[in-house]
């Protein structure tokens, strides 16, 4: 019965932080009624595994839902194909610290980026960078005249995709209006 009566009062106060989680999400081009189904989701996610007695809450309990909803959110995005469009914003950025959120935005840049090169410089850098290959080789299977020419080209294309990385920056995290 006290069990019960701790679970209701902390429901009640994850229940006051509803609106702050639903503009959270709105940042994340959730809409408001998914907001709610997806808060009521992690809710129940949260009180099972609170009961787990494995499971040991490190972070205040509205932190949790909070990134219980964003991981719902994603993945119910990512299942009904829709572009999730990130707008940053001071108290996203402020509560999105953590180095693992830092490097999937830069990574989530860099591959955006890369899909807007041409093909032979995508072929250029990732036998370079992601294959390791020497210019001398590369140039061989790119057809290109020699090691100097695939140096050459392959400063080009990461000037070309510094270019398109600061537009797509810029654009991307620029207020709409």
């Amino acid at each position: 019965m006290k069990h019960e009566k701790e679970n209701e009062i902390e429901l009640k106060r994850l229940y006051k932080k509803l609106p702050e989680v639903k503009r959270f999400l709105n940042t994340l081009g959730c809409r408001a009624a998914d907001a709610e189904d997806l808060f009521q989701e992690a809710l129940l996610l949260y009180i099972r595994k609170k009961e787990d007695p494995s499971f040991t809450l490190t972070v205040d309990a509205i932190h949790y839902v909070k990134s219980t909803c964003k991981l719902l959110w994603y993945n119910q995005a990512r299942k009904i194909g829709k572009q999730v469009k990130v707008e940053i914003t001071e108290e996203l950025v402020a509560e999105e610290q953590s180095a693992w959120f830092q490097k999937e935005m830069a990574l989530r840049l860099v591959e955006q980026t890369l899909e807007k090169l041409g093909k032979q410089c995508q072929e250029l850098l990732h036998l370079f960078y992601g294959l390791g290959w020497n210019m001398v080789d590369i140039a061989q299977k790119i057809g290109l005249r020699n090691d100097k020419v695939a140096k050459v080209q392959k400063y080009r294309c990461i000037q070309k995709a510094k270019e398109l990385a600061m537009e797509q920056d810029h654009s991307e995290y620029s207020p709409q209006h």
